[in-house]
């Protein structure tokens, strides 16, 4: 069997390997999506008792000159989130929540709002 169509088959019953995820392959992931480079953020909110994590893929993109953030900022930003879904396990469900939407970004509205982690993943609480 090939090796290339055995890893793939691998990585589509069991997930990607997420122990190298890193804030350049969730940049790229968002550029890809999107065509921008958007900003993204955690938030930890509390629910009947519980911290709920989540990430929101917010309407401010690297692109547009009043961004605030250099590109190597951004970067070690996006690195910092990609750490924080490594721990928390939910790699695999950005991947697939980021390919499944078909909402965009725009101003007012985030994407996202999925909690990450609250013991596992779960949907996001509007």
């Amino acid at each position: 069997m090939n090796e290339n169509k055995f890893r793939k088959d691998l990585e589509r019953i069991v997930g990607k390997d997420d122990s190298s995820f890193s804030g350049i392959e969730l940049a790229n992931l968002i550029r890809n999506k999107y065509g921008r480079s958007y900003d993204v953020t955690l938030i930890k909110k509390e629910f009947m008792g519980r911290n709920l994590l989540a990430m929101n893929v917010m309407w401010k993109y690297r692109e547009q000159r009043s961004f605030p953030l250099t590109e190597d900022e951004y970067l070690l930003r996006l690195d910092d989130v990609a750490n924080n879904l490594k721990c928390w396990g939910a790699v695999s469900h950005v991947r697939n929540t980021l390919e499944k939407s078909r909402e965009r970004p725009r101003i007012g509205k985030t994407l996202g709002g999925e909690v990450l982690h609250s013991g596992g993943v779960h949907q996001g609480v509007e």
